[in-house]
């Protein structure tokens, strides 16, 4: 039996090296050095190892008696085909390949690889979308003008709304306190220009004709037609953060102002003007024009007009994501095939804006001596309008991108309540006397606040070209459109027809005299604002 010789020859080996050990330690060395002799290095050279190999068999189990398992349910799965399962080059040892057929299922407690989900609407629940090859093999598009189809890499990779969608049943919302984990935030500059104010004529050279005083002269220096025509500068702030991880709900914030735009007009004593005047209809000499002096017979003043207008707006919505795919199409006009994703999304939330304006006439009146003695007149007349829309908002959304490069558009629209208040107030002082209520166009009979609620409807605009400058931030150009039903403007709440008997006199008339005119009556109209933005929004 060959353990038992084995052991033998192993001791045989031990006792012969102890002998030599011994026989050495006793014999004196040859010369004055001490000789020290190697015991593992003798011990290596002679040893061998003892164990049998000789019967061991390397044994691989068949197919047919290897129980395979789900693992996603735990059932037990049909046997795989008789042939032997190989490893497949360059793979992990755990995964088993089959040369007669795919991958097998893994087995019980087995890694399984996966790969990452293909982009594309059959990734998402809302199913079919039309075209979704993610592979960009051409089957959506067209080759045209010798061109060799379409690029055959990733789609929109490291872009959340339209990339890479992983485990969508996944909520994440943020509970406590911290920074959402998937959001996006814009800042954008806004060149706007908005629907002009009409102003009735507010500052002449004299009376002016019309068809009871076909003899008037007077041209009108300010007022007449439309003002705050000019572009007018603002920003935009947009915030928001997704619910899940494949962006399909999400919460967005959206917040605009722009900077208060005025126009401004000044003129007076020292002008060159022989006469200037504030023109007016009067009612008691059967609705002729009429004019109050500003410059000229005796008096020497100054009269400015400040108008100005400030829009804003904000709102909150919830996003949910309808609809996204990819594929392949060519560009504008037969171009070459390009690979694109896009996304399309609808909203709905609540939004609020809001436009202020005013209109604002100031005089300083100064007699001329002789024969009478020299008497300062201040005036002013103010109108004022507030709107503010209160409603629910619904969208439309839809975004393409191709390379770099990407496409925005949204249409919303806002049904709700518009409060319109208006605010008339006039004032008029005597040298230092007390100050009397009005002024010229602003009299006892329509001074006052004046409120109402009206149905509006607000419709919205927004088109945003952008380009990808790094993996989370892009620079947008865009142009939006703004339109408003239902406002009320100041211009609109000037009423012309006067009755001479209410404006303030020294001394004051007592009893106060109130006639109808000028009146208030609500005016409404339109409102529109459009124009461009730039700026840039930042994901992660």
């Amino acid at each position: 039996m060959s353990k038992p010789t084995n052991s033998l020859c192993l001791a045989m080996a031990m006792l012969a090296m102890t002998s030599t050990a011994l026989s050495q330690s006793i014999s004196p060395p040859s010369s004055g050095r001490r000789v020290t002799t190697d015991l593992e290095r003798n011990a290596r050279t002679v040893w061998q190892p003892v164990r049998d190999l000789s019967k061991r068999r390397v044994t691989r189990p068949s197919a047919t008696e290897i129980q395979r398992v789900d693992h996603v349910d735990g059932s037990y799965l049909p046997a795989p085909p008789a042939s032997v399962p190989t490893v497949a080059p360059g793979a992990p040892p755990e995964v088993m390949v089959d040369p007669a057929g795919p991958v097998h299922q893994p087995l019980d407690g087995q890694i399984m690889l996966e790969p990452i989900h293909d982009t594309g609407c059959d990734a998402l629940p809302s199913g079919e979308c039309g075209c979704a090859t993610g592979t960009c093999d051409g089957a959506c598009g067209v080759t045209c003008g010798g061109c060799d189809g379409c690029f055959t890499g990733g789609c929109c990779t490291g872009d959340p709304m339209c990339g890479e969608y992983r485990d969508c049943d996944a909520w994440r919302p943020c509970v406590t306190l911290c920074w959402p984990q998937d959001g996006w935030f814009s800042a954008e500059y806004l060149l706007w220009w908005q629907s002009g104010m009409d102003l009735p004529p507010l500052v002449s050279t004299d009376a002016l004709p019309s068809a009871a005083n076909p003899g008037g002269v007077g041209q009108v220096l300010y007022g007449g037609d439309e003002v705050l025509t000019d572009s007018f500068d603002g920003i935009r702030l947009q915030f928001g953060f997704w619910l899940d991880q494949c962006h399909t709900w999400g919460i967005g914030a959206d917040y605009f102002q722009i900077g208060e735009e005025r126009d401004r007009y000044s003129n007076g004593a020292g002008s060159g003007l022989a006469l200037l005047v504030r023109p007016f209809v009067n009612v008691n000499d059967g609705s002729q024009e009429d004019a109050q002096l500003v410059v000229g017979d005796g008096i020497a003043g100054t009269v400015d007009v400040d108008v100005h207008s400030e829009l804003s707006g904000w709102g909150l919505h919830v996003r949910h994501m309808n609809c996204a795919q990819s594929g392949c199409s060519p560009w504008l006009y037969c171009g070459c095939p390009d690979h694109y994703c896009s996304r399309t999304w609808h909203m709905f939330g609540f939004r609020q804006v809001e436009l202020n304006e005013g209109v604002r006439i100031d005089e300083r009146l100064t007699t001329i001596p002789p024969p009478s003695p020299t008497t300062n007149f201040t005036i002013f007349d103010r109108f004022q309008t507030r709107n503010q829309f209160n409603g629910v908002e619904v969208g439309w959304g839809y975004r393409q991108v191709r390379g770099y490069w990407s496409f925005d558009a949204l249409l919303r629209l806002g049904v709700g309540n518009t409060r319109q208040t208006v605010n008339i107030a006039g004032q008029t002082i005597i040298d230092a006397n007390a100050a009397q209520t009005g002024g010229l166009l602003a009299q006892t009979s329509n001074i006052g606040r004046y409120d109402r609620d009206e149905f509006a409807v607000l419709p919205e605009l927004d088109l945003t070209l952008g380009y990808q400058l790094t993996e989370q931030l892009r620079a947008t150009l865009g142009y939006t459109f703004l339109y408003w039903s239902n406002v009320v403007r100041p211009g609109d709440q000037i009423d012309r027809l006067v009755d001479p008997d209410q404006i303030p006199s020294d001394p004051p008339a007592n009893p106060a005299v109130v006639g109808d005119f000028p009146e208030f009556a609500f005016d409404n109209t339109d409102y529109w604002a459009q124009g461009l933005s730039f700026g840039g929004e930042y994901r992660w």
